[in-house]
This record gives C-alpha cells, sequence and structure tokens, in this order.
C-alpha cells in the first residue's frame, strides 16, 4: 500500500475544485495553517518537481512591501516566468512612503517656507517688536 499525504490530497483537490489561489488563499479554504500549507507546497514541488504543482502567475502584492505572491495550481509543468521591473516597484515604494508620511512632509514642506523668526524679539517690549520685524526684513 502506497503513502498518500492527507494535506497534499486537500490540497490538489482544493486547487482542482476553486482554481488557481495563493498559499493564503489555499489556508482560508480549507481551514488550515499557513505554514502547513506553505510546507506541503515546498515539499512537493522539491520531491516532485513540476509534476503536481506549478506557479500560474505572480499576484503584487499591496499596501506592504514584500514579495510578489506566487499563485499556485495543481497541474504538471513549468512555472510562470517572474519578470521584476525595479524602477516600477520603487515607485511604488516611494508613493507607499509619501502616502503614509505625508503629514511629517507637509509639515517640512511649511517649516522651509516660513520667514526666519528673529530670536530675540519675544524679549523685547511690545512697543518696539513692530520695527524689529521690519529691520529684520530690510
Amino acid at each position: 500500500m502506497k503513502f498518500q499525504p492527507i494535506h497534499r490530497s486537500r490540497i490538489v483537490a482544493a486547487l482542482q475544485e476553486a482554481g488557481p489561489m495563493t498559499k493564503a488563499d489555499i489556508a482560508d479554504y480549507l481551514e488550515l495553517p499557513q505554514s502547513i500549507v506553505g510546507a506541503c507546497l515546498s515539499s512537493t514541488r522539491w520531491l516532485l518537481p513540476q509534476q503536481v504543482f506549478r506557479i500560474v502567475r505572480y499576484k503584487p502584492v499591496t499596501g506592504y512591501r514584500g514579495r510578489d505572491l506566487p499563485v499556485y495550481a495543481a497541474e504538471a509543468g513549468p512555472d510562470a516566468t517572474h519578470i521584476v521591473n525595479p524602477t516600477k516597484r520603487r515607485k511604488q515604494a516611494e508613493a507607499r512612503y509619501r502616502e503614509k508620511h505625508r503629514a511629517s512632509i507637509n509639515a517640512r514642506g511649511r517649516t522651509v517656507a516660513m520667514a526666519p523668526v528673529n530670536p530675540w524679539l519675544q524679549l523685547a517690549p511690545p512697543e518696539i517688536r513692530g520695527t524689529m520685524s521690519l529691520q529684520g526684513r530690510i
């Protein structure tokens, strides 16, 4: 009697039933921990390369920094090629940074645009403060 891995057969059935999915989607679909699904996928792909699972495409991550997620299918064959555009990825990272730190970037811009302030102005009596600020601008 040949040994049939339980998790592998469940993952293959889920991929055939629901179509290609990421590791997280498979774990949610089967209500298994991601560690078990990831271990099963990686060990099967290492033991039986291009026979059980293959990567059909890569799903770009959104909202956080990280690698593109592979989308697996229960098919035999070679993996899809993964093309990374470093310029596009850098622009996306910079856009996320600007969105996340918008308040501090805007505040930095406002402080630079302000006129220089006389530090002695607050020490002077109120009657001569106006003339001190005018003299600083001349």
